[in-house]
């Protein structure tokens, strides 16, 4: 699936030039595809790959981990001396 994914995101800004200079090869089905839409389809295809690639390849936080952030955001706010009303 990793590999799927970094192959999207190579491949997706070449879907998004292609886009630009040809948009019939990218939008085949349409009858009048304008390059919008094909480039559109090019950067979403690429936000979506690269949120997808990093949310598989970075690792998990462990309990302890979020424990310690949230003590570190507390200890900040009493330091700025927010208060919740």
């Amino acid at each position: 699936m990793i590999a799927f994914l970094m192959l999207l995101v190579v491949l997706s800004p070449i879907v998004f030039l292609i886009g630009l200079v040809k948009p019939k090869w990218i939008l085949f089905w349409m009858k009048e595809p304008d390059r919008l839409w094909a480039s559109s389809v090019g950067l979403l295809l690429f936000m979506v790959s690269v949120t997808l690639w990093s949310k598989l390849t970075l690792p998990e936080k462990s309990h302890g981990q979020r424990e310690a952030l949230q003590q570190r955001s507390v200890e900040r706010q009493n330091e700025l001396r927010l208060e919740r009303r």
